[in-house]
């Protein structure tokens, strides 16, 4: 193409531009209506629908449980072909997927039906990615079982967890018989680490789990629990570290006596009670009764729970434990000596105003058995006995109020140290007369 036919080609094209444009535009224009008018089918695709069982009692009057097996009551994608302006207006909640139980075949399979009631018969097809349902079928099976608590983690320092109580104590299981014969536990459990910032006791819901054997949870589709969560009350104790204290008393084998050691391998322990009480407990005793040293002849050990002992209103800061402990009572052989002491060294001691006491019929130096474990008597010498007469004391014994002049029958007392005793009593005559002159106005 020469210059000359360029520029007359060119005239062409640009001749009458402007109803060319327009020409265009009303030619778009008339498509665009043609389409509206014609509103064709188009295809919509909805993800995730679920389906819907119907008539299930069909299932459930005989006794029986139903549960859907592998996601299946949820197709993956249904597609909707509709007119442009129908399908413009559906949603997927609009979309209805039914699985009717009259429908079970021997396969245990439900037929799945889709619908759009929104919109009726304007749907011109509705499709799914899957047109079945799969489902298993058993007895159903209730049993009950006794709640347990499990509690984990600490209280804060110095605070223990005490009792925890429940508003029930029996949890009704149902669901499908293989699953519900797993179930060997009910439990709930309580985290105190996620309580650690509670002094005092804590009331709060708490889910019930179910456990086997194993102690794996046992969950289902078909399992119910009835109640699902209860209300608890955790109570919140102090503690407090206090001594233990042995009483020993009784006869070892003839010969032997208690040396008076009392050795335990646990010297203190940590209880727990409300603050109250333990202010008031600064020790624990363990009674003569809890220690037998009847016909031992050497040092023996015996076992002693603490927990026995424990006062009321009050647990082990671990309450979960016993508190055996080991101990230890000493043991030794015992010996005889026999000691000279002197009557003029006899003190009389306590003799009521306006009276006078001496003592008649005991030698000037007479002798007093003492027998005891060996390794006291060894230290023990004349003058540690000390003899002597409390005056007021006898007449405490004797239950008399005044003492009148004349003569008593008295038992003379020694300073004998402890785990020692005389083998015999000495016995003198006590002889009360009035004072007179400076010894009555002493």
């Amino acid at each position: 193409m020469n210059k000359k036919e360029k520029v007359k080609f060119s005239k062409r094209l640009t001749r009458n531009l402007g109803l060319k444009v327009i020409s265009f535009l009303l030619a778009m224009g008339l498509w665009l209506l043609v389409v509206n008018i014609d509103d064709p089918v188009v295809r919509w695709t909805f993800l995730d629908v679920p389906v819907t069982i119907k008539n299930a009692d069909v299932i459930t009057n005989q006794g029986m449980i139903y549960e859907v097996l592998d996601g299946t009551d949820v197709i993956p994608r249904v597609t909707v072909y509709a007119p442009r302006s129908v399908g413009e207006n559906i949603n997927k909640s609009d979309i209805v997927a039914t699985a009717d139980m009259n429908t079970l075949n021997s396969l245990n399979i439900l037929q799945v039906d889709f619908s759009v009631p929104k919109v009726g018969s304007k749907v011109s097809d509705i499709r799914g990615s899957a047109d079945s349902m799969r489902i298993s079928i058993e007895n159903k099976k209730n049993v009950q079982k006794v709640l347990k608590t499990n509690v984990t983690g600490d209280a804060p320092e110095g605070y223990v967890v005490g009792n925890v109580t429940t508003d029930q104590n029996l949890v009704r299981v149902a669901g499908a018989e293989s699953i519900v014969n797993r179930v060997d536990s009910a439990v709930i459990n309580i985290d105190m680490s996620t309580l650690s910032e509670f002094t005092s006791d804590i009331t709060t819901s708490v889910p019930v789990r179910l456990y086997d054997a194993e102690g794996n949870e046992v969950e289902g589709s078909t399992l119910t629990k009835n109640p699902e969560n209860v209300m608890i009350t955790i109570e919140i104790l102090s503690t407090k570290d206090v001594p233990l204290r042995f009483e020993v008393e009784g006869d070892p084998a003839e010969g032997y006596g208690l040396t008076g050691v009392v050795v335990s391998d646990i010297q203190t322990v940590r209880i727990a009670g409300r603050r109250s009480v333990l202010n008031g407990i600064n020790e624990i005793g363990i009674p003569v009764e809890a220690i037998d040293v009847s016909g031992i002849s050497e040092d023996t050990t015996m076992e002693v729970d603490v927990c026995d002992y424990l006062p009321e209103n009050v647990q082990m800061a671990d309450k979960s434990m016993s508190m055996p402990v080991n101990v230890t009572v000493g043991v030794e052989r015992e010996t005889t000596v026999e000691y000279t002491l002197q009557a003029e060294e006899v003190k009389i001691i306590n003799v009521p105003a306006g009276l006078v006491c001496e003592l008649e019929g005991l030698e000037e130096d007479y002798t007093v058995p003492i027998t005891g474990i060996r390794s006291v008597m060894n230290g023990l010498d004349e003058r540690a006995l000390e003899a002597s007469l409390d005056v007021t004391a006898w007449m405490q014994e004797q239950g008399l109020r005044e003492l009148t002049p004349g003569s008593y029958s008295v038992t003379l007392q020694f300073n004998n140290p402890e785990y020692t005793r005389p083998d015999r009593y000495v016995t003198a005559t006590m002889v009360i007369s009035e004072a007179a002159g400076e010894d009555a106005v002493e």
